[in-house]
């Protein structure tokens, strides 16, 4: 038998990233490439050449490095989560001892650790909405953005993949597509691939939006993106750009923070993500979901709207706090605890 071969830590990490291309979506990978080019940097910077040259001390002392700079002990138990599987693929091939991998000792996190408080908040969500339908505000894009997100609870990936002719203005339904070969993957593959509906009010900024206001233009792919500037489809970046300015809450009431909307520099589109109280694609998901239960809709129909387990949803996306709970989900529950005749 021959013996394994020798990787430096870096050529192996993209070995290993390019296996996870066959079946996660581009932005997880980019994720796990972010947090593993600090585990080869540990290692060039300690002069570990070979990744079969790691012992449990080396892995002490990564993660002793990355606790030094005062991460969010969900962060390091991310971080050190996708070091695990990337070793555990390399003690699977003789490479790594498997002491390494029984090294990595995760971090406990607390539930409230794990998820991320701030979210758009259904009053927030329903004066934006009304402030656009109204006319009060105008910004057509970010108003047929917010419609859509909030609405479907979509990731922002989904949103972005979609084509005008995922749209089904008779029916009203959008169709979410797993096109990796042409730039629009869903963060689920194939598993992601799903009809959702629609209300009327989302059909009509829609309309809008595409009728009146979005730039003529295909991508490099020659599809009709439904979210586009006049270069072609919108990028993750200009998209969540797009979330911030939307959901400005000078758009329809006074500042909370106390600021005329004249002199404050927040009020631009690049500048909004910096307002306290804009709010990004993934919190408006989180909002939009918490609502949607609260609307009594069962937790596996939301889950499949969404994209989404309903153990994904309960942990990390159900913001109800306990007095909104009872009143939106358990309160209509009461009658059934009277005494009834088959109780005597």
């Amino acid at each position: 038998m021959s013996d394994p071969p020798e990787f430096e830590p870096r050529e192996a990490a993209e070995r290993w990233l390019e296996r996870q291309r066959l079946d996660k979506a581009r932005q997880t990978v980019k994720g796990y490439r972010h947090q593993l080019k600090l585990f080869w940097e540990f290692c060039e910077h300690e002069d570990i050449e070979r990744l079969g040259e790691l012992t449990p001390w080396d892995i002490q002392q990564f993660e002793t490095a990355r606790r030094a700079n005062d991460l969010a002990t969900v962060t390091l138990r991310n971080e050190l989560l996708t070091l695990r599987q990337f070793l555990e693929h390399y003690e699977s091939l003789g490479v790594v001892d498997e002491r390494v991998i029984d090294s990595i000792e995760l971090p406990n996190v607390s539930k409230d650790e794990q998820t991320s408080e701030t979210i758009l908040e259904t009053a927030a969500a329903k004066a934006l909405l009304q402030a656009f339908r109204e006319d009060e505000t105008r910004y057509p894009r970010g108003h047929a953005f917010l419609e859509l997100t909030w609405y479907t609870g979509a990731r922002m990936g989904g949103i972005r993949s979609l084509d005008i002719d995922d749209v089904d203005f008779q029916e009203g339904y959008v169709q979410f597509r797993h096109r990796p070969d042409q730039d629009t993957p869903l963060k689920n593959a194939y598993d992601g691939e799903r009809a959702v509906g629609i209300s009327d009010d989302v059909i009509r900024a829609l309309r809008e939006y595409v009728v009146e206001h979005r730039p003529s233009v295909t991508d490099d792919y020659g599809r009709r993106p439904l979210f586009a500037s006049v270069y072609g489809r919108l990028s993750l970046n200009a998209l969540r750009a797009t979330s911030y300015y939307a959901t400005i809450p000078c758009r329809y009431g006074r500042c909370p923070h106390g600021k005329e909307r004249t002199a404050c520099g927040w009020t631009s589109q690049n500048q909004a993500s910096k307002c306290p109280s804009s709010r990004s694609p993934h919190q408006i998901r989180a909002g939009s979901i918490t609502w949607q239960l609260n609307r009594g809709i069962r937790a596996d129909v939301v889950a499949e709207r969404v994209n989404a387990s309903v153990g994904v949803i309960e942990q990390h996306y159900d913001k109800a706090d306990p007095v909104e709970e009872f009143r939106h989900r358990r309160k209509r529950h009461l009658d059934k605890l009277d005494f009834g005749e088959e109780d005597k």
